[in-house]
């Protein structure tokens, strides 16, 4: 039982053919016009495949963070069974983000990846540490330009408040009636008169007129 619960433990897998196999599923689950921009092998240990490797690839795209993961074969084959594939997105505008930790017992470098509601704990060999650099970069970089596109918008926003709080003046050209401004601004004319101190409804061009008051 000791050698059989050993060789499941130590088991590596096809990491080659897992690959081949994870890329050609993300290559379909991609959206419309979505780009890969980096990847990199990964792998998992779950306690349902008696912590047998789980070979995948992560990838970096301009959306979000793609796991397609290849379990171990089943212990038991069935007849016509189809390959599993495990998958996972991490968006970027649903929080992703992500933490370096130690995996597999501590004997590899791995990553921890969350985002509501997703999270996965991934490990990857040293050698592959630039490429995991490179994915991570992408999240970071996508994090940061969504956060200031927000800010810029927020800044809009609050622009577009402080404009329609303004108070607004108009200058009067040759041939306006006091109605027809007072119109223009949706405002009554006896309010034009009142907020400029007028005695008649006649004004002359060149007049500068406040037609909406400051508003708090």
């Amino acid at each position: 039982m000791a050698v059989i619960a050993g060789l499941l433990v130590l088991h590596r897998g096809d990491a080659e053919g897992s690959a081949r196999l994870a890329n050609a599923e993300i290559a379909v689950l991609l959206e419309r016009d979505e780009v890969v921009e980096h990847r990199v092998a990964v792998m998992q240990r779950n306690w349902w495949d008696f912590f047998r490797v789980t070979h995948g690839v992560l990838a970096a795209t301009d959306r979000r963070l793609l796991y397609v993961g290849i379990p171990p074969e089943p212990l038991v084959r069935r007849e016509f069974e189809p390959p599993a594939v495990v998958v996972e997105g991490f968006r970027y505008d649903q929080g992703a983000s992500f933490e370096l930790s130690r995996q597999f017992l501590g004997s590899l470098p791995g990553v921890q990846l969350t985002a509501t509601p997703a999270q996965g704990d991934f490990a990857f060999w040293s050698d592959d540490r630039q490429r995991v650099d490179s994915v991570l970069a992408v999240l970071v970089g996508r994090r940061e330009a969504l956060r200031l596109a927000s800010d810029a918008e927020r800044r809009a926003t609050e622009a577009t408040v402080a404009a329609s709080r303004r108070a607004i003046y108009h200058l009067v050209q040759r041939g306006e009636a006091l109605d027809v401004i007072a119109r223009r601004y949706g405002v009554s004319a006896d309010s034009i008169i009142a907020w400029n101190a007028l005695q008649t409804t006649r004004i002359t061009a060149g007049s500068r007129l406040l037609v909406r008051r400051e508003r708090p």
